[in-house]
């Protein structure tokens, strides 16, 4: 088995944003779905996949996220998650629509979303470069015309034996002044109505 990541960082101990929810549509959710299957059956159980997920704050702290990525051009790396460039150095779609976006004003959150392997150790919690990652995009990546953007992190984990009962969904949201919060209460809007995603001791299940 190969080493179990290091220098992560437990989100589940981190504070509760106050009265919040992340709410996704149905196509987030089997864009997630299908990044979640992809890092449990691809042959390979370390390579990381994800996408971008956009959308809007409804109500204070209420995040419906309604549009993932268009595109998924990048290559599954070892542990790490990058769509930056290609092997050629060509700007990925999914980086170019990510930049676009950050200036497009019918979006004002997006979530940066990963998964981790299960490997033991601490592959259910985010990396410390996971977080330095969103605190960067948060501080550096905002639109020209001041109109703030909000990010988010998400980690999706496979569970032991790739079963999917036990495969877990976290977000976290860095607050500039106040720190790092998690989100556990997890929507999928189906048919006009929020179905909650199952919670195990106060970490969502990826399932419904």
């Amino acid at each position: 088995m190969a080493d179990v990541l290091t220098g992560a960082t437990n989100q589940f101990e981190f504070r509760e944003l106050p009265s919040s929810k992340i709410v996704l549509s149905p196509e987030c959710y089997t864009r997630l779905s299908a990044d979640i299957n992809l890092c449990a059956f691809s042959g390979n159980d370390e390579l990381e996949y994800g996408t971008f997920l956009y959308g809007k704050e409804v109500k204070p702290n209420v995040i419906y996220f309604h549009t993932p990525s268009k595109h998924d051009d990048y290559e599954p790396k070892f542990r790490e998650f990058e769509v930056n460039v290609d092997k050629n150095g060509n700007e990925l779609k999914m980086h170019k629509e990510f930049i676009n976006n950050i200036e497009n004003s019918i979006y004002d959150c997006i979530a940066h979303i990963h998964t981790h392997p299960y490997i033991g150790g601490t592959c259910r919690f985010f990396s410390n470069q996971d977080l330095r990652t969103i605190q960067t995009l948060q501080k550096d990546f905002q639109p020209s015309n001041g109109r703030k953007k909000y990010f988010f992190g998400g980690l999706l984990t496979v569970g032991p034996e790739n079963t999917h009962e036990s495969d877990e969904i976290s977000f976290v949201f860095y607050d500039e002044h106040n720190g790092w919060y998690k989100i556990t209460n997890i929507y999928v809007l189906l048919d006009d109505k929020e179905i909650p995603f199952t919670e195990v001791n106060g970490r969502p299940k990826m399932k419904i």
